[in-house]
């Protein structure tokens, strides 16, 4: 597997953990859980940036 290859498994890889992070969000959004609401938050936006710099460097 070269490297291109690689790096683009690892951007969908992390697309997958940015979709399912929208799903546990908002089933905490449902049940009220404020302390988890936060942490979720903060941990969609650094993968939102993340994805972002991976794509922009990686060119995918």
């Amino acid at each position: 597997m070269d490297f291109k290859r690689l790096i683009q498994w690892m951007y969908y890889l992390q697309v997958a953990f940015f979709v399912s992070g929208i799903y546990l969000l908002l089933v905490y959004i449902l049940t009220s859980n404020s302390k988890r609401i936060q942490v979720m938050s903060g941990v969609l936006c650094f993968n939102l940036i993340s994805l972002k710099v991976m794509r922009d460097r990686s060119k995918i």
